[in-house]
């Protein structure tokens, strides 16, 4: 509590900045910049070590081991060359903001072979935010040399330790975890290639289906950590992250941002800032900075109510694209009452329906083997007075080989040609019948075609959209061509309908993805993406489910907009009716009672995910915080009855709480009593729960 204050002292006051003296031995240069210190090796420039009060010290290495800056460099001679920090000499010299660290040259790794002419310099940065929480890197190089660098790594951390414990220190993505000193280096029974027991592991940039989803993540565990976010919203430059676990010290983790925009002769290179936010707690504390940023340039946008405030959506798989007989239809237009029933009893009110139309085609033709125009429209208006929007799904993204000229495009072998009686069901060799090419969103003629062809359905009363394959081009500084389309086209639906929605599969960047989605429809199972759910309100990120009890409570826990497709057996996804599993079906109902409930903890709240612990747990234990409000959710997802016990710090969520009312509910949100209690530690022991049984806990400050 000391050290909280005292720290809350330092952040309300002027940043402090304390620069020790280097000793003729120590030889590295340490400074505190917001409570975080950071040594650095005054020869080289590199980062030594790291440390915080809440988890110790972070970084400890020797010169020998540190990084800062590296850059590839294949030269003629030598192509695995590169120039780094740990390979020069630099001046580290301290200003009134902090320390700026100067390499006339960065040196190479191997002195025996002829370099271009010219150096590649560098100058990095390091200085304490004006939030009094943060630490700002920032590195710019110069390439005066005849080469170009096509690949730099900034921030290239080196010495990470497991500073929480093996199994307690996590590399926290965007949409996953990672445990990187649990897993042995080379397992004993293993017997790698050579090339594969290189240690590295690759962490692309990308959308929903990558754990590097947003430009942020996270190193620590439950009591402390480091979040780390490049400050640098909607760029092209989206650095890939890489670690690095050597044979010879595995206990050690290197942490590196990719950058692979190349720096050519004579040009140079800014990396823009990186904040680095120590803090206590878990990862859910360390993401409030990068939050608070992307709310500035991303200001949160209304959501259709139904999304904002559902459970989930149902998909319907009418037809296979490939069949041509009606009989063999899993659903016609004249079940749209019936599907939009059996959604809307089992708490959903949102309809998604796949190949009710002809796909890879414009105009967009609706399946005649379905039924008529008036009946897809009357069942449509049929659902929505029960409650349910219907989303009708697009796939012209690809057009087929048979329509593709009129666009300036070459026949291409995208092909998603697929059907059960086919062997193989998918892709066979001898047949191409939803053969096509991808055409580019900057296309102007497809742009035009596109948009007609959505027009033409909302002018007839189809006002909700479903998009596969949400891809585009990224040029820099300017808005990705499909993203504009689409801002169009829900211009124009909600001319006619404000609550109409739009989902897509999210293939290339949330940051774009954020203006324009509602939710995703993605081919992901349960995905651990608490940090995109804390930070984006849009779009809300699906989970697909067919028939699993406890994925349907782990949605709701984690407020992921759950994709229902219940499936027959040896049919498609989307062919059997919610009302088909009884059990599927209660707890469905449950969890959307239960969202009813707690409403305004998951739509006006900040979901802190299992950072609302601050000890191992031996369940699925999530919070989420409401003002001076938290909320509490803990399932159990273990095959055994168990008691669950919790520990929380509610200094971290709701501080300057001196009381407050604990109310503890059952599975069923029912009330099972009160308690009153005060300070920032609280701790509790469930009643005992059933495998996928519930309770929550509500603490309000008084």
């Amino acid at each position: 509590m000391v050290l909280r204050n005292l720290e809350t002292c330092v952040r309300a006051s002027c940043v402090v900045l304390v620069l020790a003296a280097c000793t003729a031995n120590a030889a590295v240069v340490n400074v505190r910049l917001n409570n975080l210190d950071v040594g650095i090796d005054d020869s080289t420039g590199s980062i030594v070590s790291l440390s915080y009060s809440a988890t110790g010290a972070m970084i400890e290495t020797s010169s020998e081991s540190a990084g800062l800056v590296d850059l590839a460099y294949p030269v003629e001679a030598f192509a695995p060359m590169r120039l780094a920090s740990r390979f020069s000499k630099a001046r580290v010299a301290k200003d009134e903001n902090g320390v700026t660290i100067t390499w006339d040259m960065l040196g190479p790794s191997r002195g025996n072979f002829p370099l271009p002419k010219g150096p590649v310099s560098a100058v990095v940065t390091i200085k304490a935010a004006q939030d009094g929480r943060s630490v700002i890197l920032r590195c710019r190089i110069e390439n005066h040399s005849t080469a170009p660098i096509p690949q730099i790594l900034f921030p290239d951390l080196w010495g990470l330790k497991a500073f929480a414990g093996n199994e307690g220190t996590q590399l926290r993505l965007a949409a996953g975890v990672v445990h990187p000193f649990t897993v042995p280096y080379v397992p004993p029974e293993a017997a790698a290639p050579y090339y594969e027991r290189i240690g590295w592991r690759h962490y692309p940039a990308g959308a929903y289906y990558d754990q590097n989803a947003l430009r942020w993540l996270d190193f620590g565990g439950l009591h402390g950590g480091l979040s780390v976010f490049q400050k640098q919203w909607r760029t092209t430059d989206r650095p890939n992250i890489l670690t690095y676990r050597s044979e010879k010290d595995p206990t050690r983790l290197r942490l590196a941002w990719e950058h692979k925009k190349a720096i050519e002769a004579g040009q140079s290179w800014d990396s823009g800032e990186f904040w680095l936010t120590p803090h206590p707690g878990g990862w859910a504390k360390g993401i409030e900075v990068f939050r608070d940023y992307v709310n500035q340039v991303n200001p949160p946008r209304a959501l259709p109510r139904q999304v904002r405030d559902g459970l989930g959506y149902r998909t319907a798989w009418m037809i296979q694209q490939e069949e041509r007989d009606p009989a063999k239809a899993f659903f016609r237009f004249s079940d749209l009452p019936l599907l939009a029933k059996d959604a809307h009893e089992n708490g959903l009110d949102e309809l998604v329906l796949w190949n009710w139309n002809s796909c890879f085609l414009l105009p967009v033709p609706i399946r005649s083997e379905l039924g008529t125009d008036e009946e897809f429209l009357h069942g449509v208006r049929e659902a929505q007075k029960l409650g349910v929007d219907v989303s009708a799904w697009v796939s012209v993204h690809i057009i087929r080989n048979t329509h593709i000229a009129r666009y300036g495009v070459a026949p291409g072998h995208d092909n998603w040609t697929f059907h059960p009686e086919l062997i193989p069901q998918f892709t066979p060799y001898y047949t191409h019948g939803s053969e096509g090419n991808f055409i580019s969103d900057n296309n102007k003629l497809w742009q035009q075609d596109v948009l007609a062809a959505l027009t033409e359905w909302m002018n007839r009363g189809i006002y909700s959209f479903s998009w596969d394959q949400f891809m585009y081009e990224l040029p820099e500084g300017q808005k990705p061509g499909l993203v504009s389309l689409i801002e169009k086209v829900r211009d124009a639906a909600r001319a006619k309908d404000p609550e109409s929605s739009f989902g897509s599969e999210s293939i290339t960047n949330l940051e774009y993805d954020t203006s324009v989605l509602d939710y995703t429809w993605n081919w992901l199972d349960y995905v651990d993406a608490a940090p995109v759910v804390s930070v984006l309100h849009s779009p809300r990120l699906n989970c697909n489910v067919d028939d699993s009890v406890l994925v349907v409570k782990k949605c709701f826990a984690d407020d992921l907009y759950i994709n229902m497709w219940t499936s027959k057996p040896d049919l498609p996804n989307g062919t059997a009716l919610i009302s088909e599993r009884p059990m599927l079906s209660q707890a469905l109902k449950q969890v959307a009672a239960l969202r009813k409930q707690f409403l305004p903890y998951f739509v006006e709240g900040t979901f802190i995910g299992d950072s609302v612990s601050i000890e191992p747990t031996s369940a699925f234990v999530r919070g989420y915080r409401n003002g001076k409000n938290l909320l509490v959710i803990a399932l159990n997802d273990s095959a055994q009855a168990q008691n669950v016990s919790i520990q929380s710090d509610l200094d971290l969520w709701i501080p300057s709480t001196k009381s407050y009312v604990v109310t503890s509910y059952d599975s069923q949100g029912k009330p099972l009593g009160t308690s009153t209690g005060g300070g920032p530690h609280w701790s509790v022991s469930t009643q005992r729960l059933q495998p996928l049984e519930l309770a929550f806990f509500e603490i309000k400050s008084e």
